[in-house]
């Protein structure tokens, strides 16, 4: 039988007889893959913890049958525990498994890396929650090829004047600007410049005021909501929590 040794983040668990779960995992190198674990719920079992959402640990897989994995062993990395404590942070950092799902694959390392360094700033650092969601949310949409343009009206090319943030993908001056469009400073520009041009490990080094960090906040939510087309209960549930 097949074995492979990946590190994975368990991002849900179903389970299924008595004592055995099925695991999803987002694997390096591996992309989603389906793993089963046997005898999770005994109480000499291994498995209990690691066997949780959010932890990321080490795998050793053996294939079973068509694309269904049995976890073999695991050692826990990060547990990312303090998430687990919070229920807005927990509800969030279900808002991030949902997202990470619809664009990780195999190929692209880039949105695991991010969800782990997001999950490590929601348990470890004091970082703004919601500067940590618009955070999550605009470097994803960077990763799936929907990065917006703010270096100049995206309708006439005007470098000057922009006020406005259009979800059609990017800047907008004042005379090209719409009432239905968000309105976009120039604090929340450089905001927005910074994060699509940092990488994962500096995203949280920068500051920016409150008020900004709610106009961000909803320019970065608009604008993932309108490019996935879909609707997240997971965001639904922290935003209720709010």
């Amino acid at each position: 039988m097949e074995c492979v040794k990946t590190r994975a983040i368990v991002a849900r668990r179903a389970n299924y007889a008595e004592s055995n779960c099925m695991l999803t995992l987002f694997a390096e190198n591996m992309g989603t893959v389906s793993a089963c674990v046997y005898g999770v719920n005994g109480k000499k079992s291994r498995m209990r913890t690691v066997a949780q959402p959010l932890c990321f640990a080490e795998f050793v897989l053996v294939k079973t049958k068509g694309d269904i994995y049995r976890v073999e062993s695991a050692e826990i990395i990060e547990t990312f525990y303090p998430i687990s404590e919070d229920l807005i942070k927990l509800a969030l950092a279900n808002y991030f498994l949902d997202i990470t799902g619809d664009v990780f694959s195999a190929e692209d390392k880039n949105p695991l890396t991010l969800l782990l360094n997001t999950l490590y700033a929601l348990a470890y650092k004091e970082v703004d929650i919601n500067l940590a969601k618009a955070v999550f949310e605009l470097k994803m949409m960077q990763y799936s090829g929907y990065e917006p343009n703010l270096e100049m009206c995206i309708k006439c090319g005007k470098t000057d004047g922009i006020s406005a943030f259009s979800l059609a993908g990017g800047a907008v001056c004042a005379s090209c600007s719409t009432p239905a469009m968000l309105p976009l400073s120039s604090d929340v520009i450089e905001a927005m410049k910074y994060i699509l041009n940092s990488d994962t490990k500096r995203l949280f080094s920068f500051k920016i005021a409150n008020l900004s960090v709610k106009s961000l906040a909803k320019i970065c939510e608009t604008y993932i909501l309108s490019k996935s087309d879909k609707r997240y209960k997971s965001l639904e549930y922290y935003k209720k929590l709010m």
